[in-house]
């Protein structure tokens, strides 16, 4: 499992990895909150917190490409273990192009993986899904950009909602 987390955080991380650094470049970190990746003692779904990495290319003034990572830690009841991560690519639409402010449409692919263990008797499942984001985010100009992103992930079916910084490269 472990080997898995960190091959997706290098295949992000290699995405930068040869680009000439300049300030259409970005990286920064998030914090997530994704509906549905919990289950809580009744056996009902609910919301899980999860930590991201995310990195943005400026194609042009209305374009960018935004990889991310994110890994959730979903609450169980006693005795199951949950491990939920998800991988993004996303392109954004910047309809708004202020100096101190952009927003944009978001479109884009994930691979979102979902592993669940009981402690006792030793079984588990798990399950991998290629799915589609669909969302809307809003960010600041400058150096040190925040962000938020509302986005819809087609393969969980959940709703994720994501604030974080960006750093210039």
């Amino acid at each position: 499992m472990k080997k898995r987390i960190l091959f997706a955080i290098a295949i992000v991380a290699m995405l930068f990895v040869g680009q000439k650094a300049s300030a259409q470049m970005k990286l920064g970190g998030n914090l997530v909150l994704g509906t549905k990746l919990s289950i809580d003692d009744d056996g009902s779904e609910t919301a899980a917190f999860g930590i991201g990495v995310k990195g943005l290319y400026e194609l042009n003034e209305l374009f960018s490409i935004a990889p991310g990572f994110t890994y959730f830690f979903p609450s169980a009841p006693d005795g199951l273990d949950l491990n939920v991560y998800v991988l993004d690519v996303d392109a954004h639409y910047n309809f708004v192009t202020e100096e101190t402010l952009k927003v944009y449409a978001i479109g884009g692919l994930n691979y979102s993986y979902f592993d669940a263990s009981v402690d006792f008797g030793g079984g588990s499942i798990s399950d991998s899904k290629v799915g589609l984001n669909l969302g809307i985010g809003a960010r600041t100009g400058g150096d040190m950009q925040f962000f938020g992103d509302l986005k819809y992930n087609t393969a969980f079916e959940n709703i994720n909602l994501a604030v974080g910084v960006l750093f210039n490269l």
